[in-house]
């Protein structure tokens, strides 16, 4: 637990998703899991907990998004949870993944009273 309590976002685009892994049982899938998803571009941070059955990711969203990062997990074999509230968040989460990474491209917004450019 004191791992996961680590993974707090710190900068303007990080995120921390948890995420429930049915198939999560022992310390070694924990560990397996941390390794093909530590090793992906824009995650900053992974904790597993067998007990919990529950992956924390940290991830800058400008650069990651969720859908990768399940998908990454399901092909070391361990699939996410599926039920209505776990799509919920599923759904939830790609949007405002989606958001993070059109606002991190976007502009600066004009200076005082001056019109954009």
């Amino acid at each position: 637990m004191k791992r996961e309590n680590s993974l707090k976002p710190e900068g303007p685009w990080e995120v921390r998703r948890k995420i429930s892994l049915p198939s999560l049982r022992h310390a070694a899938d924990g560990l397996a899991v941390e390794r093909a998803i530590g090793e992906m571009p824009g995650v900053l941070g992974v904790a597993a907990n067998a007990e919990r059955r529950r992956l924390v990711v940290r991830y800058n969203a400008s650069r990651q998004n969720y859908r990768n990062i399940l998908e990454t997990a399901e092909k070391a074999g361990f699939p996410a949870l599926d039920t209505w509230w776990s799509r919920f968040k599923r759904n939830w989460y790609r949007f405002t993944d989606e958001n993070a990474r059109d606002n991190a491209k976007a502009p600066p917004p004009a200076c005082c009273s001056k019109p954009p450019k």
